[in-house]
């Protein structure tokens, strides 16, 4: 075993996808170690019904924020790792200053749409309404630290991406709890702890991408640069945009949903079973972080072996580091549910089910980022949006009927589906399968 690891380092791809999204895993695991320590700080000290309103809050802000970034996240990660490559520093200036524009432009737009549209939207979902108000003036905020954190994992700085994508949210939100809670003990208290986080992390990964851009490029500006027009850019972020859309009905829908049809205690217990079942999903997460960039990389230079052989090597690593962590939380979910109260108890078969979706996600590897990394954004963003329709419409049958354990069925199938369809879209792009059979030598 030890020998075959060696052989394995002395990979390029293999040591960098291995040496990297070990620290992405370190850090995802640490995140989501603070994210249940969050969880659990808020359902201990404001209940089901708390950690609900906390959810509902969030998700809003996050639904009006996607729609602020219009896909150009994603889009910095496939140019900034392309540039970079070719040590193109000047190009990615000039990129990253359009970029900058329009997401200024586009920031302003959606904070208004929702500070305006606040009092339906909190009708609609059973929530008080100054949340989305007072949450519509973090959009901007939240917009550049998402454009940031996505940009470091473009450079590969992939200790600083995980940082702030998988961990410091949550912790920044946990200190402020616990510092908003000595003066106050209100229901409102989780949604100003997140809102407070959101401005520490966005200028905290602003200062992070421009000390790593400057360290990288530091005197190696040149005159040349690719010049892209806005309509280019827009062309290409937007259907990225249209995938990221779905992407968010396919993690949050199902909330919102509950909160319109059911209790916002049901929303936050089906919330923790959501959050334990990400376990599944941990590896795929963490290699995701270093392989979308890889995949790029390899696009660009038209090597579709070494695509093929990079792909291969993430799966093998995503099946081998979800396996053991799963079956521990398929052997004990109510003890785990169990710490954060005895009503969470309930959303055991919710989290089965949850956990049995992200498993199938995990074992067809990074097929999502395969297709967005190689040209395929618009076929990507197609079986997304099949993917959620297929999504809202089991959640409106079955919702009414099975409350959240419907929401679990909902979401298990949509993601079954969609995975699926995109490992025989790639079959058919480039020629392979992206399963790892443990059985095959």
């Amino acid at each position: 075993m030890k020998s075959k690891l060696n052989k394995a380092l002395k990979d390029k791809d293999f040591s960098e996808l291995f040496k990297e999204s070990g620290i992405s895993f370190i850090l995802r695991f640490g995140g989501l170690a603070i994210g249940y320590l969050l969880t659990l700080v808020i359902a201990n000290l404001f209940g089901a019904k708390g950690l609900g309103d906390y959810v509902l809050a969030i998700t809003v802000l996050r639904l009006f924020t996607l729609l602020a970034k219009i896909g150009l996240d994603t889009t910095s990660i496939r140019f900034i790792a392309s540039f970079a490559s070719q040590k193109k520093w000047t190009s990615i200036f000039h990129f990253r200053k359009q970029v900058i524009i329009i997401l200024s432009f586009t920031s302003i737009i959606s904070s208004l749409l929702m500070y305006f549209l606040a009092n339906p939207i909190a009708d609609l979902i059973n929530i008080n309404y100054r949340y989305v108000e007072i949450n519509a003036f973090f959009v901007m905020p939240m917009a550049f630290f998402m454009l940031h954190y996505q940009s470091l994992r473009g450079l590969k700085r992939i200790a600083e991406f995980s940082f702030f994508y998988r961990m410091s949210q949550a912790l920044f939100s946990v200190i402020s709890i616990v510092i908003i809670y000595q003066f106050t003990q209100g229901s409102e208290v989780p949604v100003y702890a997140y809102l407070v986080s959101v401005f520490i992390v966005s200028l905290l990964s602003f200062l992070s991408f421009r000390y790593w851009l400057k360290n990288r490029s530091d005197g190696k500006e040149s005159a040349e640069q690719e010049i892209m027009s806005y309509s280019t850019l827009l062309k290409i972020s937007i259907p990225l945009m249209f995938a990221q859309s779905v992407q968010f009905i396919m993690a949050w829908t199902d909330k919102l949903m509950l909160g319109a049809m059911t209790t916002t205690e049901d929303v936050g217990i089906y919330h923790t079973a959501f959050k334990l079942s990400m376990f599944a999903a941990v590896a795929l997460m963490s290699i995701n972080s270093i392989a979308a960039p890889k995949f790029a990389e390899m696009f660009g230079k038209d090597d579709m072996e070494g695509l093929k052989k990079v792909v291969h090597q993430s799966t093998k690593m995503i099946f081998w580091t979800s396996v053991p962590l799963v079956t521990i939380f398929f052997i004990f979910p109510e003890f785990f549910l169990g710490l954060f109260g005895e009503e969470f108890k309930i959303g055991v078969a919710a989290f089965i089910f949850l956990s049995c979706g992200r498993l199938i996600s995990s074992f067809s590897g990074s097929v999502g980022n395969v297709l967005q990394m190689t040209g395929n954004q618009n076929i990507y963003a197609k079986i997304l949006l099949f993917g959620a329709i297929l999504n809202v419409t089991l959640n409106l049958i079955l919702i009414p009927k099975y409350g959240i354990n419907g929401a679990a069925i909902a979401s298990m199938s949509s993601l079954i589906v969609w995975n699926l369809s995109m490992v025989l879209v790639v079959k058919k792009k480039f020629g392979f399968y992206t399963f790892y059979n443990p059985f095959r030598k």
